[in-house]
């Protein structure tokens, strides 16, 4: 092969894999529809509903617990989730950013961290 040829290929190769990458990154996994979530807090586990709305990598929702109701913003990166919102708790607002990644289609790890409080891990699980 004269090195011309190795050349070409070499370019051809490097721009395959620049835009097998750029391809990657565009890729959103799904997180739309309803999830039971099973937070474990200082009190023990508490059960939440997350419901999820995904256009792109935009999220919007709601979670609730026995906290109550709150709406829920965030992004999504590949499998990667990060989301926020915001409890009241007796009068004082409790901000909570989420962040975690799907283990399988039907399952999410992550974790909660709650403003001044600590974080604490999550699993949530998608409802049938």
């Amino acid at each position: 092969m004269t090195r011309q040829r190795i050349a070409r290929l070499t370019i051809a190769a490097v721009l395959t894999l620049t835009a097998a990458t750029a391809t990657a990154q565009r890729f959103f996994a799904d997180f739309g529809g309803p999830w039971n979530v099973t937070v474990q807090g200082p009190q023990g586990p508490m059960n939440s509903l997350l419901t999820l709305k995904q256009s792109g990598d935009t999220i919007s929702g709601d979670f609730e617990s026995e906290l109550g109701k709150a709406p829920v913003a965030g992004m999504v990166q590949g499998d990667s989730i990060k989301f926020s919102f915001a409890l009241d708790v007796g009068g004082q607002q409790l901000s909570i950013l989420a962040a975690g990644a799907l283990k399988d289609p039907k399952t999410l790890n992550g974790q909660l961290d709650v403003g001044g409080m600590g974080a604490f891990p999550f699993l949530a699980t998608r409802k049938e």
